[in-house]
């Protein structure tokens, strides 16, 4: 088993799983939701920054400085990218009339057993967060070890035989466990409501709005695939 650490703003989750990480880490920021800038920054300084398209506007708000750009650049402001460009950042460009998403084109070219904190993927239109969820999904199934995360929301999968322990040093308003295939083996504990290898449909979605009530939560998946989730939003 192979133990992987994300070190974040509001807590530190460890994940434990039968695929190992390389140690090395990406922060990948996308152009959903803008993060924090101030929660960007910290995170920044974690690993290699890579933008996709309107990613760059992130982080030139937060004031990081990325080391790849991706996208067709139709939704970045004006200038976000000649900046970085002039800064010796290195860029890849693909034509608007794609059928790839910028995100994935990033996760294309990534090998397995990277470490990614992805950003940027939260809030906006339902389904660019359906097609994130589900590109992030696929490099975690090539055995890449991958999260969403911002200073809002957070949520890693659970694949067979991963273990998640999140250790809060902000506690989340809610957890949940979300069935990401029509049937799913779970269990949690750490929480008003604990499971105990519980079966989970998306047909029955119910492991949904729990609360914490210890320091740390703990989860693991035995069958399917389920996403753990955290949430601080209002």
């Amino acid at each position: 088993m192979g133990k992987v650490e994300f070190q974040l703003p509001q807590g530190t989750l460890q994940l434990q799983q039968e695929q190992p990480s390389d140690g090395s880490s990406l922060i990948v920021v996308a152009g959903g939701r803008r993060p924090d800038p101030q929660w960007l920054h910290t995170v920044g300084q974690l690993g290699t920054v890579i933008a996709a398209d309107r990613g760059a506007d992130h982080c030139r708000k937060a004031e990081v400085l990325p080391r790849f750009l991706y996208g067709d650049r139709d939704s970045a402001a004006p200038g976000s990218w000649e900046e970085f460009l002039r800064k010796g950042v290195r860029a890849k460009t693909y034509p608007v009339n794609k059928d790839d998403t910028d995100l994935s084109l990033v996760f294309q070219d990534l090998e397995p057993g990277q470490k990614v904190i992805a950003t940027g993927i939260w809030g906006g239109r339902a389904d660019h967060l359906f097609g994130n969820l589900y590109t992030l999904l696929a490099y975690a199934q090539r055995g890449g070890t991958v999260i969403m995360a911002d200073e809002q929301e957070l949520l890693c999968y659970l694949l067979p035989g991963t273990r998640a322990t999140f250790t809060s040093a902000r506690r989340p308003r809610a957890v949940s466990l979300l069935p990401l295939t029509p049937e799913c083996t779970v269990s949690i504990h750490g929480v008003r409501w604990p499971l105990e290898k519980a079966p989970l449909t998306q047909a029955n979605p119910y492991a949904v709005s729990n609360k914490q009530t210890e320091p740390s939560v703990e989860a693991e998946g035995y069958a399917g695939i389920a996403g753990l989730y955290f949430t601080w939003k209002e």
